[in-house]
């Protein structure tokens, strides 16, 4: 059975995002593991901007490349 998140449950899910890491760009995509069908999208940037964004995270991960990251997390 396919699981399915709501506009509502997604956006109080962006606004928890929006309040964690102000003034940054984030998406966030919901999907069901091993599961043909919808994905749920979201996110505080342009389109055309977070598309860039994504296909440059694609291009990444496609290449098996580590994002480099602060020494905090």
């Amino acid at each position: 059975m396919t699981k399915q998140i709501g506009g509502q449950e997604m956006r109080d899910l962006a606004d928890k995002i929006r309040k964690e890491i102000p003034g940054l760009g984030f998406a966030l995509l919901v999907f069901q593991f091993h599961e043909p069908g919808m994905s749920n999208y979201i996110s505080n940037g342009q389109r055309k901007d977070m598309i860039k964004a994504m296909k440059e995270t694609i291009d990444r991960l496609e290449k098996q490349q580590d994002y480099p990251t602060p020494e905090r997390n």
